[in-house]
């Protein structure tokens, strides 16, 4: 009884870690169509040609949110950074690059140029954490 109960005990664990590795593996490989990736490269152009830092933060904000949605995540951008935030070489730097964009967005005020900076760069490594060629 104790042998065949360990073979069943290997047996869904062995299932469990394949279809683990399964979803992980198709979640992680989708890549952008090329009508995404045009999209995504065309539009990453404007907001760094852009004039106003404010407009630019918020834009980049924007495009983020449609790169997570094109990789099949859903919800709001905070939603789509939970489960995607092993993807992010730098999760921090997106969540404040975020979090200035919802400052710009709420309140009235200019942001320094070094922050905007920043959030731009946050915001241009995301996308190539999650495939986009910028």
């Amino acid at each position: 009884m104790s042998l065949w109960l360990t073979f069943v005990l290997i047996f869904f664990a062995l299932t469990f870690v394949l279809m683990l590795w399964v979803f992980i593996k198709t979640r992680t490989s989708k890549k952008f169509s090329s009508g995404d990736q045009k999209y995504i490269k065309s539009h990453w152009s404007r907001i760094v040609n852009g004039d106003d830092l404010k407009h630019s933060v918020m834009d980049a904000d924007k495009l983020l949110d449609y790169a997570l949605k094109a990789k099949g995540f859903e919800g709001s951008l905070g939603e789509k950074l939970k489960l995607a935030g092993p993807r992010f070489s730098d999760l921090n730097g997106i969540w404040s690059a975020h979090k200035l964009r919802n400052r710009i967005a709420h309140e009235m005020g200019d942001i320094s140029k070094g922050d905007g900076e920043r959030a731009l760069k946050s915001f241009r490594r995301a996308l190539h954490d999650l495939g986009a060629k910028l």
